[in-house]
């Protein structure tokens, strides 16, 4: 009888739950595009029904080597590396994605190129997704979600030039403890060996500079 009732309450509740969890998803998503522009009610429905839930294991690839690339993607929890591989086989980290950012392949998903690059969970990972296709519908609806994304695309574009700039101009030290000072959370969830590749340097020189007081 006691667990008759406890799966009736469990029965009634679930959908007051998968709703909470929904708005936790999505307010996430709604306080990073509210830095770019206002929001209001009839937004926030319109983006649920263009961004699309999802979950993935540690090891998965949301974007493949050669393929095509139709969506991008908001992260909502977990680590994944973007990274192009040698012919040698071995991988160069070219970003480390965190909770709160997108991800994607530009050339693939604006361009329509068969990617070059591959986006691998290095944890196991939530995020939203939308297509180019609804992207695009997104658009039309107000020339403000124009602004938003050309906001964006700004912001990926100054963070790429600061990246080219560290690389050329930092030591490993520096780009390590810059990386410390403004990622901290990758610091701790990310595998030594992905950290490395991303700054340039081989493992074992990393785990000397951690040393460095």
């Amino acid at each position: 009888m006691q667990f008759e009732i406890k799966r009736l309450f469990l029965r009634q509740n679930l959908p007051n739950s998968v709703e909470k969890l929904n708005r936790m998803y999505y307010s996430r998503l709604i306080d990073i595009i509210s830095r770019y522009i206002d929001i209001y009610p009839q937004d926030i429905d319109l983006i649920k029904s263009f961004f699309h839930y999802d979950s993935i294991t540690k090891g998965t690839s949301l974007i493949e080597f050669g393929a095509t690339v139709d969506k991008t993607f908001f992260i909502l929890s977990g680590y994944l590396k973007y990274f192009k591989s040698t012919e040698s086989g071995d991988e160069i980290i070219i970003h480390l994605y965190a909770p709160d950012n997108f991800a994607t392949s530009l050339n693939g998903f604006f361009l329509g190129k068969q990617s070059e690059e591959a986006l691998q969970a290095i944890t196991d990972c939530q995020y939203l997704s939308i297509s180019k296709s609804d992207l695009d519908k997104l658009y039309a609806t107000d020339c403000k979600w124009q602004v938003f994304g050309r906001k964006l695309m700004e912001s990926f574009l100054i963070e790429k030039e600061e990246r080219i700039i560290d690389q050329l101009s930092l030591t490993a030290h520096e780009k390590y403890l810059k990386l410390l000072e403004n990622q901290p959370a990758v610091i701790q969830n990310v595998p030594v060996k992905y950290i490395a590749s991303y700054i340039g340097v081989q493992p074992e020189s990393l785990s000397r500079i951690r040393r460095i007081k």
